[in-house]
């Protein structure tokens, strides 16, 4: 393998690994809104409701 492909390929994968801590984060702030304001209990409420 040259290295043009070699080069190629670090960047894809330093850009996989962005996305994948930018997702991570985005993962984890979803979390926090959901703990914050409780909607967990929401959802559990709203399925009762279903059934």
């Amino acid at each position: 393998m040259n290295n043009e492909h070699k080069e190629q390929l670090k960047l894809y994968d330093d850009k996989e690994q962005e996305l994948e801590r930018a997702i991570a984060i985005v993962r984890e702030q979803r979390r926090e809104y959901i703990n914050q304001h409780n909607l967990n209990r929401v959802n559990d409420a709203e399925k009762t409701q279903v059934n």
